[in-house]
């Protein structure tokens, strides 16, 4: 997860399996992935609609 987000700092990016948060700590295990699972990735987004 790191690797990906070389440039970003960790607070800007959220990563998700299953429409769950994924922590620093959890491994593949953990999640129950298997094999093309898919983690999707997020950027938060500061601002709004005036």
């Amino acid at each position: 997860l790191k690797c990906f987000c070389c440039g970003l700092s960790m607070r800007q990016i959220r990563f998700r399996f299953d429409g769950q948060p994924i922590n620093e700590t959890d491994t593949p295990a953990q999640l129950e992935m298997e094999d093309e699972d898919t983690i999707d990735v997020f950027q938060q987004q500061t601002g709004g609609v005036y």
